[in-house]
C-alpha cells in the first residue's frame, strides 16, 4: 500500500472510531424537562408534598417539599453532578416530617452520581448505582 492510500485508510479509520465513540449528545438531554418526585430512597414522598426538579441550561431548581431550591448541574454521558445547592429557609410543620424529608431530598440531590431516563421516569443514582430519587413528569403524577 502506498503512502497516499495508507493515509486515506487511517483517516477513514479515525472517522469511524470517532463516530462510534459515545458522546454527551448520546445521553438523553435533561435541559427543558420538569419532574415530580415519586420515590425518595425507595419511599414515596409525604402526602401533601410535591418535591420537584426542573432542568434548564446548567441550572436545576424546584420544590424540596417546603422550600424552593436552586443549584447547578453538569452532565457527561450518564454521569451527573449537582452542586451549589441552596434553598429558601422557611420552616414548615405540616405535614409532620416534611423538614426531615426535605433535608434527605437535598442531600440525595447532592450525592447523585448518574442518571437514567427510562420511559417517562427519571432516576438519579448514587455512586453505587442505587436509585436514590425517582421522578415522573408532572402530568403522570396524580
Amino acid at each position: 500500500m502506498n503512502g497516499r492510500n495508507l493515509t486515506i485508510a487511517l483517516m477513514a479509520l479515525a472517522l469511524l472510531l470517532v463516530g462510534c465513540s459515545p458522546s454527551p449528545a448520546d445521553s438523553p438531554a435533561l435541559e427543558g424537562t420538569q419532574w415530580v418526585l415519586v420515590t425518595l430512597e425507595g419511599e414515596p414522598p409525604l402526602t401533601g408534598t410535591a418535591p420537584s426538579a426542573e432542568f434548564s441550561v446548567d441550572q436545576i431548581r424546584g420544590s424540596a417539599g417546603c422550600n424552593h431550591y436552586f443549584g447547578t448541574y453538569a452532565v457527561s454521558g450518564s454521569d451527573i453532578t449537582i452542586s451549589d445547592v441552596g434553598s429558601t429557609e422557611m420552616y414548615c410543620m405540616d405535614p409532620e416530617g416534611v423538614m426531615d424529608q426535605e433535608q434527605t431530598f437535598l442531600a440525595a440531590l447532592a450525592s447523585a452520581a448518574s442518571y437514567r431516563l427510562a420511559g417517562a421516569r427519571l432516576d438519579l443514582l448514587d455512586a453505587m448505582g442505587s436509585v436514590i430519587l425517582a421522578f415522573e413528569p408532572p402530568s403522570a403524577v396524580p
